[in-house]
């Protein structure tokens, strides 16, 4: 059941990208993804989540489906 949802959830967002983003790929918005990376930082007692910055093609895609990109910095304590 999860394979089919993600086969239907994969072809809707290849059509988005074919619709509104007249400049990327599916393949291309996979890969500008697999960049971003999240680091933890603590200091003074406290911890933080700090993401590396949204290549073009994938902040792109998030206003394409509608979703807000995650934060830069995201408090964990």
């Amino acid at each position: 059941m999860v394979c089919f949802l993600a086969l239907v959830m994969e072809a809707a967002l290849q059509r988005l990208l074919r619709e509104q983003l007249a400049n990327g790929s599916y393949r291309e918005v996979l890969s500008d993804l697999e960049e971003v990376r999240a680091v933890e930082l603590k200091a003074n007692g406290k911890s933080w989540l700090v993401r590396t910055e949204l290549p073009e093609k994938a902040f792109q895609t998030f206003k394409v489906v509608g979703v807000r990109p995650p934060v830069h910095v995201q408090p964990l304590s």
